[in-house]
C-alpha cells in the first residue's frame, strides 16, 4: 500500500464500517419488534458509530499531510458528523438529568 495515503484509508474503511452500522440501526427502528430489544439494537450500533467516529477523526488528524482526495472528504464528513452526534447525545443526556 502506498504510505502516502495509509492513514485516509483507514480512516475511509472506518467511514464505511460507520454507515453499516448506522444502517442497521435504522433498520433495527423499522423492524420495532419489542421495546427493550430495539433500545438495544439502536443504541450500541449508535454509541459504537460514535466511538468509531472519534477514532476515525484522530486517525485523519495523523494524516492531515496526505493529499487531498474523494476518500478524505468523506471521511472527514462522516466522522465529523458521528462525533458531533455522540456530543450531542452525551450533553443532552447530562442537561436531561439535571
Amino acid at each position: 500500500m502506498d504510505t502516502s495515503n495509509q492513514y485516509t484509508e483507514q480512516s475511509y474503511k472506518l467511514s464505511k464500517l460507520i454507515l453499516c452500522l448506522l444502517t442497521f440501526a435504522a433498520l433495527a427502528i423499522m423492524v420495532n419488534i419489542s421495546a427493550e430489544l430495539s433500545r438495544y439494537l439502536f443504541g450500541l450500533p449508535i454509541v459504537v458509530s460514535g466511538i468509531l467516529g472519534i477514532i476515525g477523526s484522530y486517525i485523519l488528524y495523523k494524516g492531515r499531510h496526505e493529499p487531498f482526495n474523494e476518500k478524505k472528504v468523506i471521511a472527514v464528513i462522516v466522522n465529523s458528523a458521528m462525533v458531533l452526534l455522540i456530543l450531542t447525545i452525551l450533553i443532552s443526556n447530562t442537561l436531561y438529568r439535571l
